[in-house]
């Protein structure tokens, strides 16, 4: 009967809301690296492009923390910022660290070519690449953030590894370096944030959680509706194991982060600021809660069944009343 009254609880605090911690501002980087022919020259150009009208015109995100680098430096295009050289990616990080407040979120995004192995594995870019190893310097900066790595290139893989973190999400679209292959997971992904159709749980928004379960599961129609073996896996890594996993299910384990990463988060944060302060108190203490909820299910081995399920039961019900007002507040009752 117990179980029941718990279950009955998860889909309660479950319901749709529709802010994130207030405070929080999204920073991404767009690295589109050399295409090698014209048809990937033409492609990596068109992701990008389309990724980062995304980004501007559905999640709200401001020309001026969208930065895109690519291959072709002579043909401007709205929030193009010039060629994707090692310096020219290092300045432009630069500039997002200066810029970034404690709690902001930064987003690397890299399209394109992707070889090399471990620490080695790099972004083919004009002039000398991009390695995991530079990346991982890079993200140093960031110690105050909250960071998710897209690595939507081939042989993608072993950057998971080098990059994972605390408070991290990395996505790689393929399981290993060895995944060389050309690489369709990338297209899908952009879909899931340039389209009404990665929006799983019906709240009106896309966190990298529902990004990446579309991009795997099209990425994997794709090979069948060919009648190809599929020659690319996609990883998620959350949790700082340095293990990524082509199945995350967010509720423990990876996923449990990129579930609550959303990339409009600013958009929420301004109309909050600007309204009831209220509103914005009942946000913060609804993530505070979520947050309390997923260590309580990272340490479920450690405690004896009814002491899991007194904490997981006054959790769940705090999550409903501030639930309750939060739609209250917001008149959808």
């Amino acid at each position: 009967m117990r179980r029941a009254s718990l279950a009955a609880l998860v889909l309660l605090a479950a319901l749709p809301l529709r802010a994130l911690p207030l405070g929080a501002q999204t920073h991404v980087l767009i690295v589109s690296g050399l295409g090698g022919e014209t048809r990937y020259s033409a492609r990596f150009r068109a992701l990008s492009l389309r990724l980062s009208g995304a980004l501007h015109e559905r999640f709200g995100i401001p020309d001026a923390d969208i930065v895109w680098l690519g291959e072709d430096s002579a043909r401007a295009a709205p929030r193009y910022a010039g060629q994707s050289t090692k310096a020219n990616v290092e300045r432009a990080v630069e500039g997002v660290a200066a810029r970034a407040k404690a709690g902001a979120q930064i987003v690397f995004v890299l399209i394109g070519h992707g070889a090399g192995e471990g620490a080695d594995s790099r972004l083919s870019i004009p002039g000398p690449d991009l390695t995991a190893a530079d990346f991982e310097r890079l993200l140093a900066r960031f110690t105050a953030q909250r960071l998710a790595f897209v690595n939507l290139t081939s042989a993608s893989g072993d950057m998971l590894g080098q990059l994972s973190g605390a408070d991290r999400v990395v996505i790689t679209a393929t399981k290993t370096a060895l995944e060389r292959n050309e690489s369709h997971f990338g297209e899908f992904f952009v879909d899931a944030l340039a389209k009404d159709v990665a929006d799983t749980d019906k709240d009106g928004r896309v966190s990298l959680f529902e990004a990446f379960r579309y991009a795997a599961a099209e990425t994997k129609r794709h090979y069948e509706t060919e009648g190809h073996l599929q020659s690319e896996h996609a990883q998620l890594d959350d949790d700082g194991d340095k293990q990524g996993t082509g199945e995350p299910t967010g509720r423990g384990g990876d996923g449990m982060l990129a579930r609550r990463f959303f990339l409009d988060v600013g958009r929420y944060t301004a109309r909050a600021a600007l309204g009831d302060p209220r509103l914005a108190a009942l946000y913060a203490d609804r993530f505070a809660l979520e947050d309390q909820l997923d260590a309580l299910r990272r340490r479920k081995a450690q405690l004896t069944a009814e002491a899991y399920d007194d904490e997981l039961e006054r959790l769940l019900v705090a999550l409903a009343r501030k639930s309750r007002e939060i739609r209250a507040l917001e008149g959808r009752t």
